[in-house]
């Protein structure tokens, strides 16, 4: 039988502590649980049967299923695994069955395989309510039939990510009066998408239009938009519900090779505390001082490097604004909340813990956001907050900050990294990471042909992504969700760029 020593990655931030003993050919794993935060995601009790499925409990907090509308959507959880063989000492992407039957959940579970695996096995799977309800999920058992994985000795590590999914469905795009704010072409009105194909660009009755200012940006801004698989927002998907956490990013580089950690390792040499970023220990048992708080100091690189290992991919900037908007009539210079009323962070309470938020209070009618106002870029808080901050059991979608959908921090915090509509990401087709980067002399990168993977760590290198919802660095106004004032950007730096964050999609 395999001998499994087994990590656990808690909600986004920490691992469980685990002791492992062998007795007459059975594995006993006794768990000591570190409650995390945010929605409190829980992974623990993990045994392996049969060689072949691993058994655990999950819980988390203030899960949902509405089948009406609004918002007629649900929240979940994507979990996916990694393995460390015991004599090469290398992590590898654990593959599963495909057939959902070959796995078990209890209720109010049930486990969905979706079909963007290209492969004849799955990369991960989903874990969500069966039918409507609302409330914690508490300690419901998961089997997971693992697929393709060489007898031997492995360490595994049980990885959840929580996620909303933004279901299928027309909606605008552009409030007509943000920064370089798409529209209908001829038009002074949002743009309306209501199918996957069938968009042209242009400035005549029916096209999507849009600028960036010439002298500042040079992509093209024609033809974007004729690959029918480039993904247009209209088509259901799960986006993560919050940005990737320092404490996410650091178990993401524990996992890598020394080859491929050396084209990430700035990130997580970065301690500044007038940035709230703080590392200690050295790879690969890296930790993370402030695990709960989103992650900055990420290139566009490092982050499709994650989204592949974590078998997700980058969003468009037009399922950017769908995952905002949700299907209502854009207001003009609005935020994730839906109204251009905003309260900015400038006290933060229980500061540096797992319950750190903020005191703030918020104006009728808005909503809150970390941002900053002067000209050297803070009045208040200088740095990033913990993620889900403004969340609790009695919050609102404005209190709270939260999408339509109940997607948090897409204004502010830090800078969401998304495909542009330039020429340049035309070729974008919407395919997942299948959990493997690349390895040899040029380690350590997405391989999934997304634009701009491998490209060099120096400036003026990216030309496919842009910059949606502003950030604590940045005036409020870069947090209104139709901004594109970072539209085709050429620009790859690390250093300057300790407010840019990300988060992925499946």
């Amino acid at each position: 039988m395999r001998h499994i020593k087994t990590n656990l990655f808690k909600s986004f931030f920490q691992k469980n502590i685990l002791s492992s003993r062998l007795i007459i050919g059975i594995l006993i794993i006794f768990c000591m649980p570190f409650y995390s935060l945010a929605n409190n995601l829980q992974i623990s009790n993990v045994t392996l049967t049969n060689d072949s499925t691993l058994t655990f409990s999950v819980s988390w907090e203030n899960s949902w299923k509405i089948s009406t509308s609004p918002p007629n959507n649900h929240d979940a959880v994507w979990i996916f695994i990694k393995a460390k063989n015991c004599a090469s000492l290398q992590w590898q992407h654990v593959n599963i069955s495909k057939n959902s039957s070959s796995h078990s959940t209890a209720a109010p579970l049930e486990i969905y395989i979706d079909t963007q695996d290209v492969s004849s096995n799955a990369t991960g799977l989903f874990l969500r309510r069966s039918s409507d309800g609302s409330g914690n999920i508490s300690n419901v058992q998961v089997s997971v039939r693992i697929a393709g994985l060489p007898m031997g000795q492995y360490d595994f590590k049980v990885f959840g990510i929580e996620m909303v999914q933004i279901p299928q469905g027309p909606f605008y795009l552009g409030d007509v009066v943000s920064h370089q704010t798409f529209r209908g072409g001829g038009t002074s009105n949002p743009y309306y998408v209501n199918s996957e194909t069938g968009h042209s660009v242009g400035n005549t009755s029916g096209q999507l239009y849009f600028l960036s200012y010439t002298n500042v940006f040079d992509q093209p801004h024609t033809n974007t938009l004729s690959n029918p698989l480039f993904p247009k927002g209209y088509a259901e998907f799960y986006c993560m519900k919050y940005e990737i956490s320092q404490g996410q990013f650091v178990d993401f580089v524990n996992t890598l090779t020394t080859a491929q950690y050396s084209n990430v390792a700035l990130h997580t040499s970065t301690t500044s505390a007038d940035f709230r970023f703080g590392y200690t220990g050295a790879h690969p048992v890296l930790v993370s001082t402030t695990p709960h708080r989103a992650a900055g100091f990420i290139n566009w690189t490092d982050l499709l490097a994650y989204l592949d290992w974590a078998a997700l991919k980058p969003m468009t900037e037009m399922q950017y604004e769908k995952a905002c908007r949700g299907p209502d009539y854009p207001v003009q210079w609005e935020f994730a909340w839906g109204s251009s009323i905003l309260t900015n962070c400038t006290v933060a309470a229980a500061d540096g813990t797992p319950n750190e938020y903020v005191t703030d209070a918020i104006t009728a009618g808005g909503g809150i956001m970390n941002h900053g106002t002067t000209s050297n870029g803070w009045t208040g808080i200088k740095g990033p907050l913990r993620c889900g901050f403004a969340a609790n059991a009695t919050s609102t979608r404005l209190t709270s900050g939260a999408s339509y959908y109940g997607v948090l921090e897409m204004s502010g915090n830090v800078f969401e990294q998304v495909i542009t509509t330039c020429t340049y990401a035309s070729g974008y087709n919407g395919n997942v990471g299948d959990g493997v980067l690349t390895v040899g002399a040029n380690a350590g990168f997405a391989n999934q042909g997304w634009p701009y993977e491998t490209a060099a760590q120096t400036n003026s290198s990216v030309s496919a992504r842009t910059l949606r919802g502003g950030s604590y660095h940045n005036y409020s106004f870069y947090g209104t969700i139709s901004s594109r004032i970072y539209a085709g950007q050429r620009d790859n730096r690390r250093s300057l760029h300790q407010h840019f964050g990300g988060r992925g999609i499946r």
